[in-house]
């Protein structure tokens, strides 16, 4: 054959020229159409992912201002008679994000009774609902999905156009009991260009439609309606109830321009000459393609740290097998897991180490677990283990005291042994829940007994917990409701110097009259409140009175100062010191009259942003104190950079001054620290006169007790300091 091939070429030559160029150029002619084809589709599908991208970040925005009707639908579920004056307090601190929010309104009973801002929509108070038809069919669809019901955008009679958010807020867990309606107004434009939509994008014409959230069946309500043709490319922009649609497309068509054509020519040609080149290219640009789906699959499932499921794919696996243990009635345990002073590890190693931590961790449990069962990193250094077909809770206590040995076997790192432990709690399903939220939140609420009750603990959800869960929440309603009437009272602890036997300071201690247990000491439900977030309502309280009363003492010319307790949870806020030197502000008290009293866990863990709040107070003038001291780090080498005047030891090392040795050390210790330190020190739980007499030879400045004193209501403590004088 190849004898016959060489006698061709020799002797007819020139037909032979011309069946390779035909060859030539019908092989071209086929790769231009097919690259043609193949840059129409690469265009478009890179449209498609600019196209998720710009819909994401719709999303995102259009949640980012739904989370304040959530929010706000919550703290009425909570506090349903709610005043005009909580609601713009509320309102304010939601809006002071600089949403596109133009305003909100509640209308319980359909009425709507507020509205803020004010100024421009008094028209709109007093409206009923039941009487616009075409208001009233969106409430009746939102109260009847009882979800956040996005219509519009409509003409606004202020001007302009605006989408409207209505939300149902029912009273208890029943449908039947609705307490009445939230709505918002959205600047629509705003909101678009806030997430960055722009009718002319990527050389693209954007458009959006689906009015009402009704989809590809709406209508067009930004950009041209003749974007939307066969050619265009779309993604759904999901709301919670209904959808947008997103699209894109070429003003000129996905048509390719005369310089690619050369190109694509060009190319063609040197393909029909080297078609081995050409499998190779068109084999590297398909493979390069199927990985690069791969890895957007795997980064959107899985974390890229530790190569584990992340929270969008665990939750997708963990639904599928709630429906597969309901069909089949079985039983599994989820495990949620939380490393003990993680932080720690970051701030004194590094976040190299603390990385390298989490995935030695993610392996090691990895190896612990069985194959079938799911493991995922749910956020910074939170795990979650579901075991499947668990025949007893034994085995999940078997596996999770496995855990807990071999995890917190020390790991090599840099050159260094780490140590780490963890807490975890378990959650048993069917029992402690029949849904993948209600599961989540139970084994995370066990995991949080167990780091309450020491750390490096296991602890299962029950009963008991729910009932106490169920607890905290009546208790914090209760805190809410008897700050609104008036149920709280400030009472005051003596604070003596023990160098000259005067009273120059004093503790305010707040209890609760309440109506039906009576008086109410802190201990039954300071703990409640700091876990709930009532604390930050009775903290601006006690705040507010210890300054009224700080100004009373003034006026009867009494020189004292009032020691506040501050919660670590009270410090989150980011304008928490704006508030609070308000308060002070407004009561016109003097800087050195109030000091703060905080724990020593706010140092530590608190991180940079509580320490500079804690800087800018003490700017201000405010003194700070260590309350509880020697029950937490208590080490000189924290001491000396805790940012305080004054240091309160613990009331359990003085109870035991006289019988213990170790305790009597401390406290000496403790003392002799504060003196070289330049801090005062306070000793607390003072009960007779030998202990006094201890604590003023080791050199300590003041004392309190109630041998020194009892906390009283304000009238009374004024009486004994009165008494103190004239003895």
């Amino acid at each position: 054959m190849f004898h016959r091939i060489f006698k061709f070429l020799t002797v007819r030559p020139f037909a032979f020229s011309a069946m390779v160029f035909g060859f030539i150029l019908v092989i071209s002619a086929l790769f231009i159409s097919h690259e043609l084809e193949r840059n129409k589709q690469e265009v478009k599908y890179q449209a498609f992912v600019n196209l998720l991208t710009l819909g994401a970040r719709l999303e995102g925005e259009i949640n980012a201002h739904l989370v304040v009707l959530r929010g706000l639908r919550a703290e009425i579920a909570i506090n349903t008679d709610i005043t005009q004056y909580e609601f713009e307090q509320l309102v304010t601190e939601y809006l002071r994000t600089q949403l596109s929010i133009r305003h909100i309104a509640l209308a319980p009973n359909l009425i709507i009774s507020s509205i803020h801002p004010l100024q421009g929509n008094e028209a709109a108070l007093g409206l009923d609902y039941r009487s616009v038809p075409e208001q009233f069919s969106s409430v009746m669809k939102s109260v009847e999905l009882n979800e956040i019901l996005l219509s519009g955008p409509v003409n606004l009679v202020q001007g302009g156009t605006g989408l409207i958010a209505r939300v149902p807020v029912f009273l208890g867990h029943s449908q039947d009991n609705l307490w009445g309606i939230i709505a918002a107004v959205i600047d629509d434009v705003d909101l678009l260009q806030r997430a960055g939509v722009d009718s002319h994008l990527w050389g693209l014409d954007i458009a959006i439609r689906g009015k009402d959230g009704q989809g590809a069946e709406g209508d067009v309500f930004y950009g041209s309606p003749e974007v939307f043709n066969d050619e265009a490319v779309s993604v759904d922009v999901i709301l919670p109830a209904g959808r947008w649609q997103l699209a894109a497309n070429a003003r000129n068509g996905w048509r390719a321009t005369p310089r690619q054509l050369f190109f694509f020519w060009f190319v063609g040609f040197l393909v029909s000459l080297a078609t081995s080149m050409a499998t190779y290219l068109i084999a590297s640009n398909y493979r390069e393609k199927v990985l690069a789906i791969e890895t957007a699959n795997y980064r959107a499932n899985y974390d890229v740290l530790t190569g584990l499921s992340n929270r969008y794919h665990f939750g997708q696996r963990l639904k599928a097998l709630i429906m597969e243990h309901q069909r089949n009635q079985h039983h599994f345990a989820l495990f949620f897991i939380d490393l003990d002073y993680f932080k720690e590890v970051n701030d004194n190693w590094g976040h190299s180490v603390g990385d390298e931590l989490l995935r030695l961790f993610s392996a090691r449990m990895s190896k612990i677990v069985r194959s079938d069962d799911l493991l995922a990193r749910l956020a910074g250094d939170e795990f979650v283990i579901v075991l499947r077909d668990l025949e007893s809770a034994t085995q999940a206590e078997l596996l999770a005291e496995k855990l807990q040995l071999e995890l917190g076997e020390p790991y090599l790192i840099e050159g260094q042994y780490l140590s780490v432990t963890h807490s975890l709690g378990i959650a048993m399903y069917p029992d402690d829940g029949a849904d993948m939220e209600s599961l989540l939140q139970n084994a995370d609420r066990a995991m949080y007994e167990a780091k309450r009750a020491g750390k490096n603990r296991i602890f299962f959800f029950n009963e008991d917990l729910s009932q106490e869960v169920k607890r905290h929440v009546q208790v914090h309603n209760e805190i809410l409701d008897g700050l609104r009437r008036g149920q709280f009272e400030l009472y005051l602890q003596p604070i003596m110097g023990l160098d000259d036997n005067s009273v120059q300071k004093c503790e305010a201690l707040v209890r609760w009259n309440h109506p039906q247990r009576g008086l109410v000491s802190p201990g039954e439900f300071i703990a409640v409140a700091e876990q709930t977030g009532a604390i930050r309502a009775l903290g601006e309280w006690i705040l507010d009175e210890a300054c009224h009363l700080a100004t009373r003492f003034e006026d009867m010319g009494i020189d004292i100062q009032i020691s506040v307790n501050r919660s670590v949870a009270e410090f989150y806020p980011k304008d928490v010191v704006e508030r609070w030197m308000q308060i002070l502000g407004q009561h016109g008290v003097a800087r050195d009259k109030i000091v703060f009293e905080i724990t020593e866990s706010l140092l530590m863990e608190g991180g940079d942003s509580q320490l500079e709040k804690i800087q800018a107070l003490r700017d201000q003038g405010i003194a700070f104190s260590i309350d509880d001291f020697g029950t937490g780090y208590s080490a000189i080498n924290y001491l000396r950079h805790y940012p305080v005047e004054y240091l309160k030891i613990d009331r359990s090392f003085v109870t035991d001054l006289l019988v213990d040795e170790q305790d009597r050390t401390l406290v000496e210790v403790i003392i002799k620290m504060g003196q070289t330190l330049g801090i005062k020190v306070i000793a607390e739980g003072v009960e007779d006169q030998e202990q006094l007499d201890v604590l003023i030879a080791y050199g300590c400045d003041y004392g309190q007790g109630y041998y020194l004193g009892r906390p009283e209501p304000f009238d009374q403590f004024v009486e004994g300091l009165r008494q103190r004088t004239s003895a």
